[in-house]
């Protein structure tokens, strides 16, 4: 098998191109051509795109993110690996998340369309959300320089707990007062663990979640009753699902997360499914 390689050395994986290279000679795999994840904007790498090839991408969710763009609705598959520090992703498509086990298990993969979200035009293979999470990555990055990552997602959580920011809101004509809203790609299982995840990437569907918590001990009860399975009776944490979704604030742009990243959009948000439009090769956990 020959593959495009699209890697990023300062992702949890922290692999280097040699080693790389090593590991998936180790399995049989011929490496065509490899990019970091600053040469997405490559025009070699754009025409590889067009001609239908495999690209093997090493990197966390955001890494996987960046390269989703570039691939969805081309004839090109990705292949997804892990290589950062949770690979939710990865670990979504029912993968391993190690490298050696999806590279050993190559011979088996099968190839999907999957779904991908939107908000307004920013792609998200995961999930987006606004309130509290994305307060927290502006927050983290200010201090990442002087603390480790842990930490400083430790601090910024509890910092922005403290602050308590909610947002004055109108979802689909509904009038909202919210610290957190959470809009997944396809269904979430938010009741099996403390980390929501995906039995599927095919079913066209938003999961939303908004905390309509009026206190930071009531949010925390709710998450409480989410985990127990008690959603839909919890009046502080309104559950549904839908194909398309707007979100109207009193405010010209707001701060939305997407994938582990944080940027200010125009307001409305405008949340959609594109179906079925990026193409995956996936080896599954025997």
């Amino acid at each position: 098998m020959k593959v495009v390689l699209i890697y990023n050395s300062k992702s949890g994986g922290q692999l280097t191109l040699p080693k790389i290279k090593q590991l998936f000679r180790k399995y049989k795999i011929d490496v065509d051509y490899s990019f970091t994840v600053r040469q997405l904007g490559s025009n070699k790498l754009k025409s590889l795109v067009k001609r239908g090839v495999i690209i093997a991408v090493i990197g966390g969710d955001g890494t996987q993110n960046s390269v989703a763009r570039l691939l969805v609705g081309s004839p090109s598959a990705m292949l997804p690996l892990p290589g950062g520090t949770l690979n939710h992703f990865v670990k979504d498509l029912g993968m391993s998340g190690a490298i050696e086990d999806i590279l050993d298990g190559i011979k088996t993969a099968k190839t999907y369309r999957i779904d991908v979200g939107y908000v307004n035009n920013e792609l998200f293979l995961n999930n987006s959300s606004l309130g509290l999470y994305p307060f927290t990555l502006i927050d983290r990055k200010s201090v990442s320089k002087i603390l480790t990552k842990w930490v400083a997602a430790t601090w910024a959580g509890v910092r922005q707990l403290i602050r308590f920011p909610t947002h004055r809101l109108v979802i689909d004509g509904r009038k909202v007062h919210s610290p957190f809203v959470f809009v997944g790609n396809n269904v979430y299982d938010i009741t099996a663990s403390l980390i929501p995840s995906r039995k599927s990437l095919t079913n066209n569907m938003l999961t939303v979640m908004v905390a309509t918590s009026s206190s930071r001990l009531r949010l925390i009860k709710a998450i409480f009753s989410t985990v127990s399975g008690r959603t839909a009776r919890q009046q502080d944490f309104v559950l549904s699902h839908r194909r398309a979704l707007s979100i109207y604030s009193r405010h010209d742009v707001l701060p939305v997360s997407f994938d582990g990243e944080v940027k200010h959009l125009k307001v409305p948000l405008e949340y959609k499914v594109a179906a079925k439009s990026l193409k995956v090769m996936v080896v599954k956990i025997s």
